[in-house]
């Protein structure tokens, strides 16, 4: 009989140990439920900027200088999102510019009579977005190209 208040004090030992373990568990699920609004934030945003650069080729959003004829998202994009329900992200970007030849002469008139009256550029910048979460969801609030 000796050998059963052996086996009870284990089995109690191991209850002791255990409640740590779930106590532990809540936590972790409280901190992977953050880390999934984190995560879904993220994407939304990555969704609106993608969007906004796709309407902005296609001519539905306006670009954000006259000259810029389209543009393409790199995929590493640097999201902050704060507490009051605003966040920011800075997406490296290459844009391609076409700036028309400004002038009245004769090779100038032709190419524009061509045309090929244009300059065109390939550029490196960086978008940089401002957003804000209304009634759950995300909206673009501004965006700004830098060099």
């Amino acid at each position: 009989m000796n050998g059963s208040t052996t086996r009870r004090r284990f089995f109690g030992s191991a209850a002791l140990l255990a409640a740590p373990l779930a106590a532990g568990t809540a936590v972790a699920s409280d901190d992977l439920a953050a880390r999934l609004a984190a995560l879904e934030d993220a994407n939304t945003i990555r969704a609106l900027l993608r969007d906004w650069a796709r309407g902005g080729v296609a001519g539905e959003a306006a670009a954000p200088a006259a000259n810029i004829c389209g543009f393409t998202l790199d995929a590493d994009v640097s999201i902050t999102v704060a507490e009051n329900g605003t966040a920011t992200a800075s997406v490296p970007c290459v844009v391609e510019t076409a700036t028309p030849i400004d002038g009245n002469e004769t090779l100038v008139e032709m190419a524009r009579l061509q045309g090929d009256g244009i300059v065109r550029r390939v550029e490196r910048r960086v978008l940089h977005g401002s957003f804000v979460k209304r009634d759950g969801c995300w909206h673009l609030a501004s965006t700004e190209l830098r060099a």
